[in-house]
């Protein structure tokens, strides 16, 4: 899905639709990856936790792929671009560096891809990760009724303005532990949930 639409005005659509919770699940394990040197995020919009990934730690060095050019721009505006290599590109398609990354963080990015389209990527990505890597995720979770009605909104929303395919979430979990990574860490809201991996 490519995001140029919205970019400028996401955060405050963030805001007024989930408050702050999102934005807590993609800082909540901030603290357990602070020894990270090398990351690679994945659509993580417009920056805030590239942005907060470097803050906090200053030996770390980072690639970030996002679709959106706006939401590229915005994050560089963010993090600045003395330890970021900022790509316009695909995730289904881009190369990434084998072998290189001791951190993958992919905040709202797996409710985008079907499930094929996720065990391959997913695949994908685990290449390019080092032995014991740690991965974190944040996503949604439609565990209620309540949850899955909201679900359902987000998609028709992103559907309409960005384009997206995906109508449904796909649960990611049983797909990481395929490809050799495990839960370590877990703190789930009752539509939210951030995780921590290691491969």
């Amino acid at each position: 899905m490519n995001c140029d639409l919205i970019a400028p005005h996401y955060w405050w659509i963030e805001r007024l639709g989930m408050g702050g919770a999102l934005e807590r699940r993609r800082r909540w394990f901030l603290p357990e990856i602070a020894n990270a040197r090398r990351a690679l995020v994945l659509g993580d919009g417009d920056g805030r936790f590239l942005q907060e990934l470097l803050r906090r730690n200053a030996l770390a060095r980072a690639d970030y792929v996002d679709l959106s050019g706006r939401m590229l721009e915005l994050a560089r505006q963010k993090a600045g671009i003395e330890r970021v290599d900022y790509q316009k590109a695909d995730a289904r398609t881009v190369e990434f560096r084998h072998g290189e990354y001791d951190l993958i963080a992919t905040h709202f990015f797996f409710d985008c891809f079907e499930a094929d389209e996720l065990d391959v990527l997913i695949g994908r990505i685990t290449a390019s990760t080092k032995p014991r890597a740690q991965w974190v995720v944040s996503e949604f979770r439609d565990s209620s009724f309540a949850a899955r009605l909201l679900v359902r909104f987000l998609y028709l929303f992103f559907r309409i303005t960005t384009g997206l395919k995906t109508r449904k979430l796909v649960d990611h979990r049983p797909i990481l532990r395929s490809y050799g990574f495990r839960l370590t860490n877990a703190n789930q809201g009752s539509l939210v949930v951030s995780e921590l991996w290691e491969r």
